[in-house]
């Protein structure tokens, strides 16, 4: 673990932790069923979800940021404070670059190709708990499944609770989506809180290896906090509104069905301190609903976020490693 005496450092990786949240947070897309099912606007949308971002940090985010900040490297193999930098630089090139496309990724994947490429370079590949990187890639494929299913179930169960009222007309549709709309506006909320606790420790866990900031780690939170927050109010209208209209078509009770999915999941992966991906299960989710009703799923969207996922990984590592390799010739 570094220690750090000089205070001017230790705020420059501080700003440089916030700025990592802010490319975070411009890839938020948690509020995109509100947008797509017309609950609200995009610009209502995503000032609600950096709000509740920030209020999230504080109560969910220490435990996964100390996750993601101690476990891919042995403790023989330390993250020195310029690897620390290269990290947070290179996850924040890549998210900036996916982010103004409207792309969502996941900020998991990126964190763990800059440990990767930077960690195997400065030591070589035995510094890398493997252990460890193959729990959380794991999750990269159990969590999605997860989504996709718990989407299609949760649809099922609500559309088998609508039919049980015994629906005699259009005014009684519209009732029903009303009421759906109420409890989809709860459960955003409540993945928003949940998700922003997960995600704000891929901004500040490499801080971790950091031993002022790990010993309190209430400055770096704050400014995790606030970087996602005004990341999602800035620039994530990009990616919530390319969700929202790309993916499947939505109504509030569809919408309903991904939200329950994605907040349920999230919260038990927060609470259990694994990094997980909402993108991934929140553009799962999405497919499960849509296979309720048969809708058609936009393909060509689908393989854009596809592929973006599979280089996410590699392409962070070739980041953190070319910067590394640069700041060695210097």
């Amino acid at each position: 673990m570094v220690f750090l005496t000089d205070p001017e450092v230790l705020a420059l990786a501080i700003g440089i932790g916030l700025f990592v949240a802010f490319t975070i947070g411009a890839n938020d897309e948690t509020m995109t069923p509100a947008v797509g099912a017309g609950l609200l606007g995009l610009g209502a949308a995503v000032v609600i979800g950096g709000v509740f971002n920030l209020i999230g940090v504080f109560f969910l985010g220490e435990s996964v940021a100390k996750t993601v900040g101690n476990n891919f490297t042995y403790p023989e193999y330390p993250l020195t404070l310029p690897m620390v930098f290269i990290i947070l630089i290179s996850m924040a090139a890549w998210l900036l670059i996916v982010s103004i496309k409207g792309i969502p990724i996941s900020t998991t994947q990126s964190i763990v190709g800059s440990v990767l490429g930077i960690a195997i370079l400065k030591y070589n590949i035995n510094a890398i708990r493997f252990d460890t990187v193959a729990i959380v890639v794991l999750s990269w494929v159990v969590s999605p499944l997860l989504g996709l299913l718990g989407g299609y179930l949760f649809y099922r169960l609500i559309q088998a609770f609508q039919r049980s009222l015994k629906r005699t007309g259009y005014s009684d549709y519209e009732r029903q989506e009303k009421y759906a709309a109420y409890a989809l506006a709860f459960f955003l909320l409540f993945s928003v809180f949940s998700r922003s606790g997960n995600d704000v420790a891929k901004a500040i866990g490499p801080l971790m290896a950091l031993e002022e900031i790990a010993a309190d780690p209430f400055i770096a939170l704050l400014a995790g906090g606030v970087g996602m927050c005004l990341g999602v109010i800035i620039l994530g209208r990009r990616v919530v509104k390319k969700l929202a209209k790309d993916i499947v078509a939505l109504s509030p009770t569809s919408a309903l069905a991904a939200s329950v999915s994605v907040s349920i999941i999230m919260f038990v992966g927060t609470l259990m301190a694994m990094p997980l991906s909402g993108s991934h299960i929140l553009v799962a989710a999405f497919i499960g609903v849509g296979f309720v009703n048969q809708e058609k799923v936009d393909m060509d969207s689908l393989k854009e976020i596809g592929i973006s996922w599979v280089i996410t990984t590699p392409a962070s590592a070739i980041f953190s490693g070319a910067l590394f390799l640069l700041t060695t010739l210097v």
